[in-house]
């Protein structure tokens, strides 16, 4: 029941191949099943429409199973981030220090250590051939830059354990490592987890005015849950003081004083 980003196959927008998911498909599924409950009275496909959506939720158990590794005072490693594709791989900075990350404590103790994001591309039938049989499968392609267009980025596994690719699978096109590891790699677009809860936010209206609130209240929780993680998206990517770069010698944050307080482009874990 996951769908498409297009039906057409060949497209220019964010993939170029149509027959991927994203999280914005999602989120506007999400949102047509809540304005279909609003006119029919039915709920029972809006709460199917978030069953599909956790599709593109990395499981606890498995593929986000080092979460409980994460060091919040030591979140990141740093990467230049370049113009051009020619300038990739980038080197990894093991030495260079980067701030801490003020929630993670607070949404590990209220949630657990897992993300409750969504990762924003999936290849619906296996089309790359990455995963096993039809099965969907998490990908992703940008990875080199600003002007990386998706004609230029190389699709790879979000799952890397080097069997696709070269001896370190593909993550020796995108960085410089001393030494690569086997890992999984994921990436949400928080537009579109915004949409969503825009989208849950209208269906308990919608409910509620039909004395039928109680049965989107999972729904409800889980998208209160998923904006509660979206805080994430509110920090620089390596949780720098907001403003400290401007010599090019960025400080690394404590507390808030690294939000920005916007969404950003991505969050990454």
């Amino acid at each position: 029941g996951i769908p498409y980003h297009s039906i057409e196959t060949m497209i220019v927008e964010a993939p170029d191949y149509g027959h991927v998911t994203t999280s914005e498909a999602l989120s506007y599924y999400v949102w047509l099943e809540a304005v279909y409950g609003k006119f029919t009275g039915d709920w029972s496909r809006f709460n199917k429409s978030w069953d599909v959506l956790e599709y593109l939720i990395p499981s606890d158990s498995i593929q986000q199973a080092g979460m409980r590794n994460y060091n919040p005072s030591s979140p990141a490693t740093y990467a230049a981030e370049h113009e051009l594709p020619d300038y990739y791989p980038s080197q990894l900075e093991f030495d260079k220090p980067v701030g801490s990350d003020p929630v993670h404590n607070d949404l590990t103790s209220a949630y657990g250590p897992s993300i409750y994001l969504m990762h924003w591309l999936m290849d619906v039938d296996n089309w790359y051939g990455f995963g096993r049989g039809t099965e969907a499968t998490f990908i992703n392609t940008f990875q080199r830059g600003e002007q990386e267009s998706t004609w230029e980025t190389i699709p790879h596994p979000s799952i890397e354990e080097f069997k696709y690719g070269g001896p370190n699978g593909f993550l020796d096109l995108f960085t410089i490592d001393n030494s690569y590891s086997t890992q999984w790699r994921f990436t949400n677009a928080p537009d579109a987890e915004a949409r969503t809860i825009q989208g849950v936010y209208w269906a308990n209206k919608y409910a509620k005015e039909q004395g039928k609130q109680s049965q989107i209240r999972t729904v409800v929780e889980k998208a209160t849950k998923m904006g509660d993680f979206v805080r994430n998206n509110f920090f620089d990517k390596y949780f720098y003081e907001i403003g400290s770069a401007q010599n090019g010698n960025p400080t690394p944050g404590t507390g808030y004083n690294s939000a920005h307080y916007l969404l950003a482009w991505y969050t990454a874990w």
